[in-house]
């Protein structure tokens, strides 16, 4: 009998400490090309460590969050960055499609930074003789 009572004692305390947490569960998507799940996509909290990789088909988990209102950054390289105000609960996922569309870059851009690289290419040269 007291074996009983301790383990069902351990069981609602456990449960008590695990139901303030809330989880952000998503997917990141290709604007561009009908929706194609983007793979090993970047998301993460802003302001914080917690950040989650897409995974072959597009989905991430974020998880073990305290109830409140979060900006979500969602990264892929060649594409723009996009941020969403989210708001978890702990009574619910909050569920999150992101479409990220490509980045586009001029012929200007990349020529400056074809020289900036260069340039560093020549300081290092000349440090290392």
């Amino acid at each position: 009998m007291k074996q009983l009572i301790t383990l069902l004692l351990f069981t609602f305390s456990s449960l008590g400490f695990a139901q303030n947490m809330g989880l952000i569960v998503g997917k990141v998507m290709d604007k561009d090309m009908n929706n194609e799940p983007l793979v090993f996509a970047s998301v993460s909290i802003k302001g914080t460590a917690i950040e989650s990789t897409s995974d072959i088909t597009g989905l991430f988990l974020l998880e073990n969050l305290a109830d409140g209102d979060y900006t979500l950054v969602c990264n892929f390289v060649g594409y723009e960055t996009k941020e969403l105000q989210v708001h978890v609960s702990s009574m619910e996922p909050t569920e999150v499609k992101v479409s990220l569309a490509p980045s586009t870059i001029s012929l200007n851009e990349l020529a400056s930074l074809a020289s900036v690289a260069k340039k560093e290419d020549k300081t290092s040269i000349a440090i290392n003789n």
